[in-house]
Formats: C-alpha cells, sequence, structure tokens
C-alpha cells in the first residue's frame, strides 16, 4: 500500500515541480527555520527543536491563489529524558494558497494547506547515529499554516511562515509497529527570501 502511496505523491510533487518550471509566474530562493516536534503514544515524551533548511518556490495562479512547493531538511525528533531522538527527513511540502489583499501591496497575507511527504535520512540517538532500518523510510503529513510575505524590492520577497504538521504514518519501520501507533507532528516557523521570474510582483 504504502509503495502505491509514495508512487502516487512522487508523481503528483513530480508535476507540480514541472508546472511550476514551465510557468512565468514563479518565484524560488532559499528557506530557513525551525521545527518543534514531537510524537504521540510515547510515555514522558517531549518537544524537541530541529533545523529546517532548503528551497521554496511558489506559482501565483491568479492574484489570489498560487501553489508552493519546498525541498527542505527536516530535523525532527522528540525527547525522553536525557536522550534526544533526532530524526532527519527530506521534507517535500506542497500547498495551495490563498493570499490577501490587492496585488502590490507590500505585505500580503496568507493561508494554505496540503500535504508533506519525508523520505527518511538518518537517526539519531543524541549525537549517536543509530540503525534507521528501525524507522519508516517514507512517511506522510497534512500540514497547514498562515504568514505573509513582505515586498523587499521589486519581484523580491520576504516570507515570514507558520505551519503545523500533523503525521499520518508511522514513524517506525513495519517489523517494528505494533500497539498504538506512532506519529510525529511539529510546527515548523521559517523565512524565506523569493526572486520573482515573473510580470507578476
Amino acid at each position: 500500500m504504502f509503495s502505491k502511496l509514495k508512487i502516487l505523491v512522487l508523481t503528483a510533487c513530480l508535476f507540480a515541480m514541472h508546472q511550476l518550471s514551465a510557468q512565468d509566474a514563479l518565484s524560488i530562493g532559499p528557506r530557513v527555520g525551525v521545527n518543534f516536534s514531537t510524537v504521540s503514544h510515547v510515555a514522558n515524551s517531549k518537544s524537541l527543536p530541529g533545523l529546517a533548511l532548503g528551497l521554496t518556490s511558489t506559482y501565483s495562479i491568479n492574484e489570489t491563489a498560487g501553489l508552493t512547493l519546498d525541498v527542505l531538511y527536516s530535523g525532527q525528533g522528540y525527547k525522553v529524558g536525557n536522550d534526544d531522538y533526532k530524526i532527519s527527513y527530506l521534507q517535500i511540502p506542497l500547498y495551495f494558497d490563498v493570499f490577501f489583499g490587492d496585488l502590490g501591496e507590500k505585505i500580503r497575507p496568507k493561508v494554505y494547506v496540503g500535504i508533506a511527504p519525508e523520505f527518511l535520512l538518518n537517526a539519531k540517538v543524541n549525537d549517536t547515529k543509530i540503525d534507521k532500518s528501525v524507522y519508516n523510510s517514507f512517511g506522510l503529513a497534512v500540514s497547514g499554516g498562515l504568514g505573509f510575505n513582505a515586498r523587499l524590492a521589486s519581484r523580491v520577497w520576504l516570507n515570514t511562515d507558520l505551519r503545523a504538521f500533523l503525521g499520518l504514518t508511522d514513524i517506525r519501520d513495519k517489523s517494528f509497529q505494533g500497539g498504538d501507533k506512532i506519529t510525529g507532528s511539529s510546527i515548523q516557523f521559517s523565512l524565506g527570501v523569493a526572486y520573482g521570474l515573473s510580470k507578476l510582483d
């Protein structure tokens, strides 16, 4: 089932990348932020901060709607006692955006909703690498958020975003699953600078 889901999600992301790259109304740039993540059904687990870093791109469908596709390194995990369980993913969130205000305004608020497929990169306990086969190599989360874009110059925007991610898949590999499903969730605050390649300003 998950193999088919991976193929479906990858196909959707590749199609979105193709559509974004083929359009005029496109902006792209770096994004950096911080995650505060935790997991369900792990006794005494607490939130753990982690780095989010990568590229962001937005295609403006029209003056009030758009698609955002990011490719991010996403440090996630959880804390139990004195141990930090650090799980790193390649995260590729895809959002449908709704922008408020008029085109050309210096600050435009936005809300958005989408999905966030994740591909396992590595796992550590504190600073010691562990066998990542314990964890599911693929995860999927639903995500939504809000923020605003502030125009710094013509076709240059500062993107400020607050996002929530709610995992749908068990973070453990299926051979280690049992009992309640352990899913991840996180809050991410990030800043990005997007450079417009289009006539939409």
